[in-house]
């Protein structure tokens, strides 16, 4: 009785995984739906850093003239990363200032500067958010975690 029971259990468990293989849901994680080409269809050739950066001769030369940081306020530390590359200009979005507003960062590794946009970004402890042009002027790298010091005007 009891190699019976076994038996038929057995065959339930077994027909019950093979069952799964039916279930619709499943097919979806079909090898050929995970392939990168379809994910990726229709997003456009690759560009680069240099082709995403649309700021004019004129904004770089006004983001990287030297200002005497000894008018400016000193807001503090902040760890910078990549924001959105698709807004344009001299931007950090940092949760140091409540108000927009104008100022300078200096990236204290290599102890260039570059002037900005200072833009209130809502949570402390969130680190802060650094334009494309910006990144670049400083001579970053796109995907670093930079320590820069903030200054306001």
């Amino acid at each position: 009785m009891l190699q019976l029971v076994a038996k038929t259990s057995a065959v339930i468990v077994l027909g019950g995984l093979w069952s799964c293989g039916q279930i619709p849901i499943l097919n979806l994680l079909n090898k050929k739906t995970m392939q990168a080409d379809s994910v990726f269809k229709g997003t456009g050739a690759f560009k680069g850093p240099a082709e995403m950066d649309v700021a004019t001769i004129k904004e770089r030369e006004a983001a990287i003239a030297q200002k005497p940081v000894s008018e400016a306020k000193t807001l503090g530390e902040t760890i910078v990363s990549l924001g959105n590359p698709a807004e344009t200009g001299f931007w950090v979005k940092t949760s140091l200032i409540s108000n927009k507003s104008t100022g300078l960062v200096t990236d204290i590794a290599s102890g260039k500067s570059v002037n900005v946009t200072l833009l209130p970004l809502e949570g402390l402890g969130s680190g802060s958010q650094i334009s494309l042009s910006a990144m670049r002027a400083l001579g970053l790298p796109l995907t670093s975690l930079a320590s820069v010091i903030v200054f306001q005007d």
